[in-house]
């Protein structure tokens, strides 16, 4: 629109009697002002324009400088549709003795020839509970209610405000989505059983995250007498990517089979285990996302979470197919119990991820409750608590130098540790090999040694060197060095193994092959095949039927069946021996190596003795 001053008349116009007016020398002025003015916020536009772009600039190094931090949380919010006090697991207000319990929930489970439920509340409780305990327990029920609950659930999750949302028992989708919406992005998969209405929910910060890929994946559970396949459970993969830096990020989200003290559960639990691990493997692979951060989110149902990583980990194991490093690698963050109730006081919900990856800089205190009190109740909304943990994504630096300090603890060291995989111990031999010759010289060495500050008592250097032909490790034998000393009394996660054997041993103290057999079975994933679970078994080296290995041996026998990816076997091949014989020649110079350290660190022991001084035997550290 045209600025005019007072009592001007635009240039070109017509006057009253309708005769085209001149332009005059004040309107001639007036536009040159205007054009000039015009130039002016054109060059402060222009201006402006550069300033702004300079600070978006400015503004993404900030932000690949910034520390990469992302903030979890985990919630079993607890379903609608199974938020009732009535429920035999719950029953809130009255005193309900164990056995009693049991009784009650045998009812509750008794169907007629069509599968229909016999009794309804209060039937299933009558003669057991007293009719005042009965109306205690429904008194109780207030705090169950979903139109209360939801209104909670959702103030608490945005109180903890975390980057990255598993919300399991999940039946009210929508709502959260719609609640959420205004700062969070979703993705959301329903468990495939159709009576169940829940299922699991991944929710990201859209400022901070964009998803790249998802993927649902339905548990098979077994079959039944048709032949037909048993679903019930889920788990919902996401991969996302930080904006700031371009890091990806891979989230599972999953809730496993119910009742944490049931044996049988437990064998369908590790059944669900392998295939999230399979399905994990092929997904990340997929997606060119092997090797990005991942963190499982969930309710394992579990009271012993190193007891199903350990039975999972023997099937892969044995079976020798390459496995995402998550299921060797894995750390759990510790809580406190997460699920109260009346039934059980447990720490069933997790967060697991790669200590190799991601770093834990706080962890939300889980509220500790007074003493008989469970949940729901008017301050806690499910009967689940919420578990939330912030983490720290580490440099790939900082992670190049910490394998390659594996490697070296690994053979010339006696800590326990974690298994690299091959990729790793590819970046392990990069951060030794300097001068990128193909060869670990002793400049090479001593140098990454330096780096990564070692505090060696001798020259392991060069003891170490002489363990290999021409004083050099090429990258096959960096790999068989590795090999040779990893055994089982090694790993640091040999726990779960040990845990692993009690549950097929059943508390014997020893695994028969028709035992053994039987376990596999119960566990495997339905898509083994009769010929892979026997393979499976020839791998343990039981012979006879009646032959049986206790838990030493079977430890030696599952950490030696495979590495974490199989394809490092092709290194234990050498030009003109057999396929283990240079790994064992290492191997025993690597014994020998050990054995004089020791002895060293033994004299060295002795005369400092006089002064009070003890040297420890050499081992490495890191400052």
């Amino acid at each position: 629109m045209l600025l005019l001053l007072p009592g001007e008349v635009p240039a070109g116009t017509c006057g009253p009697d309708g005769v085209p007016s001149k332009p005059s020398k004040t309107n001639a002025k007036y536009v040159q002002d205007l054009e000039s003015r015009v130039h002016k916020l054109e060059e402060i536009a222009r201006t402006q324009a550069e300033q702004l772009h300079n600070m978006e600039q400015a503004l993404r190094s900030v932000q690949k400088d910034t520390r990469r931090t992302v903030s979890v949380l985990q919630y079993n919010i607890l379903a609608s549709y199974l938020g009732k006090n009535t429920q035999p697991w719950f029953l809130y207000g009255a005193e309900v003795e164990p056995e009693d319990r049991q009784r009650i929930m045998e009812r509750f489970l008794e169907r007629d020839e069509t599968g229909t439920p016999k009794h309804s509340w209060p039937s299933y409780v009558e003669g057991i509970l007293t009719p005042t305990e009965t109306q205690q327990v429904e008194l109780f029920d207030k705090f169950f209610r979903w139109e209360e609950r939801k209104v909670r659930l959702v103030q608490q999750i945005l109180n903890l405000d975390a980057d990255v949302i598993s919300l399991v028992e999940l039946d009210q989708y929508d709502h959260f989505a719609e609640c959420l919406n205004h700062e969070w992005d979703s993705a959301f998969h329903k468990r495939p059983r159709t009576a169940s209405l829940d299922g699991c929910g991944v929710f990201w910060r859209r400022s901070k995250f964009e998803l790249l890929q998802s993927q649902a994946i339905d548990f098979v559970d077994g079959s039944d007498d048709k032949g037909r396949e048993k679903r019930d459970r889920s788990c919902l993969m996401t991969l996302l990517r930080w904006r700031a830096c371009g890091t990806n990020l891979v989230v599972v989200s999953t809730h496993l089979a119910k009742d944490p003290e049931n044996r049988a559960q437990t064998a369908i639990r590790v059944r669900q285990v392998t295939q999230l691990m399979e399905y994990l493997t092929e997904f990340t692979n997929l997606h060119q996302a092997a090797d990005a951060p991942v963190i499982l989110l969930g309710d394992l149902n579990a009271r012993h979470f190193g007891e199903i990583r350990g039975i999972a980990r023997t099937v892969w194991q044995i079976k020798g197919s390459p496995i995402h490093k998550f299921l060797w690698s894995a750390t759990d963050v510790p809580t406190g119990p997460t699920s109260i109730t009346k039934a059980r006081q447990v720490r069933i919900d997790v967060v697991q991820f790669l200590s190799s990856q991601l770093e834990v800089l706080d962890i939300i205190p889980v509220p500790m409750l007074r003493f008989g009190e469970v949940i729901p109740n008017a301050e806690h909304p499910s009967d689940h608590l919420p578990v939330c943990v912030r983490f720290k994504l580490k440099e790939s630096y900082r992670k190049h130098k910490e394998c390659a300090r594996a490697w070296l603890e690994c053979v010339a060291g006696k800590e326990k540790l974690h298994p690299l995989t091959e990729p790793e111990l590819r970046i392990a031999f990069q951060f030794f090999d300097r001068d990128c010759s193909g060869q670990i010289h002793r400049y090479d060495l001593e140098e990454a040694c330096l780096e990564m500050q070692c505090n060696f008592q001798v020259d392991v250097q060069q003891l170490l060197l002489d363990c290999f032909p021409d004083q050099q490790i090429s990258y096959s034998n960096f790999i068989r060095a590795y090999e040779a000393r990893l055994n089982h009394e090694r790993i640091r996660c040999i726990g779960d193994l040990e845990s692993a054997f009690q549950f097929f041993a059943e508390g014997t103290g020893r695994l028969s092959k028709a035992r053994l057999e039987a376990a596999f079975r119960e566990i495997t994933p339905i898509s083994f095949t009769d010929e892979e679970v026997k393979e499976m078994i020839c791998r343990l080296e039981v012979k006879g039927e009646q032959e049986s290995v206790d838990l030493r041996r079977f430890c030696e026998v599952v950490c030696s069946a495979t590495f974490p990816h199989r394809d490092r076997r092709k290194f234990t091949k050498g030009p003109h021996q057999g396929p283990r014989s240079v790994t064992k020649e290492i191997g025993k110079r690597l014994d020998r190596l050990h054995e004089r350290l020791a002895q060293q660190a033994v004299d060295a022991e002795a005369k400092a003795k006089p002064e009070a001084c003890y040297i420890r035997e050499p081992r490495i550290v890191a400052s």
